[in-house]
C-alpha cells in the first residue's frame, strides 16, 4: 500500500517522465490499489500512462479512472468554394 505522499510522487513523475508529460493528473491509493483520475488527449497516451504507473509500482493494480479529450476531426459533409 502506498500513502498520500508517494501518491503525490507517482502524480511528479507522471508530469515529468518525458513519455507522458501528463499535467493534472490525479493519483489516489486505495488499501488494494491505485486509482488515476484525469483528462488525456488519446487513448495511446491513456495506454502509455498506465504503463508508466505499472513500471512505477508493479505490485498494486491500477484502475483507469481516465477520460479522452481529443475528439478524431470529422471531414466537413460539403466543401466550400469561394468565388
Amino acid at each position: 500500500m502506498i500513502d498520500e505522499h508517494q501518491a503525490r510522487r507517482l502524480e511528479t513523475a507522471l508530469a515529468e517522465d518525458e513519455r507522458t508529460n501528463e499535467l493534472g493528473l490525479l493519483v489516489r491509493a486505495t488499501e488494494d490499489r491505485i486509482v488515476v483520475h484525469g483528462e488525456v488527449a488519446s487513448a495511446e497516451r491513456r495506454d502509455t500512462v498506465l504503463a508508466v504507473l505499472h513500471e512505477l509500482v508493479p505490485d498494486l493494480p491500477i484502475s483507469d479512472q481516465l477520460t479522452i479529450s481529443a475528439a478524431t476531426p470529422r471531414e466537413p459533409e460539403e466543401k466550400e468554394t469561394i468565388r
